[in-house]
């Protein structure tokens, strides 16, 4: 019995996109094959493939199902520091492995060399494992229009305008106190010299260079393979509390810009972050975007909250002896929650598109006071045009997570 490969994915793959590996077997009575996939050497999975339509030698499985339902997303910890290396299954899934078992018909009966209770089981027939089989996975959505045009080297940060892992217009306003995080994906062909950095360059009102400071992009600095998706898929914070945590003074700053570089040469696009005003009703939104990565953005615009109660009742004997304090219908227990409608000031298409994108994946957190609180955004949020359908304004319905129960009656 042999197993041969015909095909297997890249090795940089989107967790929601297809990740189709195909195989052909010559064993005779074959009946059927077993596969385990594996998250960089541990059994995530296991499944039965029946063979092609029509085809009594050859297999064909899409695993992104599993990958999708193992790989998750991670906050990022508020005014942290350096670069952020996710843990496996936080927004990446690294050295991914099927080993595949031939089930056969013996005699009357089912052979294989699977064992279920065997997760480091060396009997496989065939392991799309190392070399070029070995593949890494992103936590990453794209419409099915997008795909079409999709070149994920835009995104290696090997050479100038190289994009980062966010959606934010290039150009942002930022309120002193809060935290906000790029995403950075690093590229196949790396310089002999491994000197990558977060430069970052602070201006007062009238232009004038106040400072230069670095981030040392320390996991980029030694020549990790590629397919090592722990050190390729990284995050770092650039917030006002990112940087003054980090060290670099924000004082009669007006604005600052952040780039990556590799020694002197341009590796990515250029951010810049204006500093703007804090006002008692700003709401600092952080949600999961399509990347996996962390995006961000205050809502500055009008408040409405509102609460939200739901009460069970039961009807309760109140006995032949006359009180004014007896009661019939008794409330067992009442329910809360919170719901708020925020809006945005004034926006323009950037601003919207980038806000629409927080729809992607509706459980969301509020930054306040240095802590996260879980909210779910609710079906209410939209667009608001003005009568040239022109974008103007960007309301955001959305509910605490978590409700508060009442004291039972």
């Amino acid at each position: 019995m042999a197993i041969t490969a015909i095909s297997n994915p890249p090795q940089l793959n989107l967790a929601y996109r297809p990740m189709v590996y195909k195989w052909s077997s010559n064993a005779s009575d074959l009946q059927y094959c077993i596969i385990e996939i594996l998250n960089d050497g541990t059994r995530i999975a296991a499944k039965s493939i029946q063979l092609d339509l029509g085809s009594s030698t050859n297999f064909t499985v899409n695993i992104n199902d599993i990958i999708q339902d193992n790989i998750g997303f991670e906050l990022n910890a508020l005014g942290s520091t350096g670069v952020i290396t996710p843990t496996n299954n936080s927004g990446r899934m690294d050295n991914i492995s099927v080993k595949v078992y031939e089930v056969v018909l013996t005699g009357g009966v089912l052979v294989t060399a699977y064992n279920p209770d065997n997760a480091s089981n060396s009997n496989f027939d065939f392991n799309f494992s190392g070399g070029g089989y070995s593949i890494n996975a992103y936590n990453w959505t794209i419409s099915h229009f997008d795909y079409n045009s999709l070149n994920i080297s835009d995104y290696q940060l090997t050479s100038t305008n190289r994009k980062f892992l966010n959606n934010s217009p290039l150009i942002k306003d930022i309120e002193l106190g809060v935290s906000e995080y790029l995403g950075l994906l690093n590229g196949f062909n790396a310089p002999a010299t491994f000197d990558f950095k977060l430069e970052i360059l602070t201006y007062n009102f009238s232009n004038a260079l106040l400072s230069t400071d670095y981030i040392n992009v320390t996991d980029w600095n030694s020549n990790y393979s590629t397919n090592n998706l722990e050190h390729t898929y990284l995050t770092i914070g650039v917030g006002t509390s990112n940087l003054i945590n980090e060290g670099i003074s924000l004082t009669n700053v007006s604005y600052y810009t952040v780039q990556l570089k590799q020694s002197t040469n341009i590796v990515s696009e250029l951010r810049r972050f204006n500093i703007s005003h804090v006002c008692d009703g700003d709401v600092r939104v952080h949600w999961a975007n399509n990347f996996g990565k962390q995006d961000s953005y205050t809502f500055k615009g009008n408040k409405i909250e509102t609460l939200n109660h739901k009460a069970k009742t039961y009807l309760k004997a109140i006995g032949n002896t006359y009180s004014s304090e007896k009661r019939g219908t008794t409330v067992m227990q009442n329910i809360s929650n919170t719901s708020f409608e925020i809006f945005t000031d004034s926006i323009n298409k950037n601003d919207y598109e980038f806000l629409a994108s927080m729809l992607i994946n509706k459980n969301a957190f509020i930054e306040d006071s240095g802590s996260y609180y879980p909210i779910i955004i609710e079906d209410g949020s939209k667009l608001i045009r003005n009568e040239l359908n022109v974008p103007i304004q960007f309301k955001l319905v959305y509910r605490f997570a978590n409700d508060t129960k009442g004291l039972r009656g």
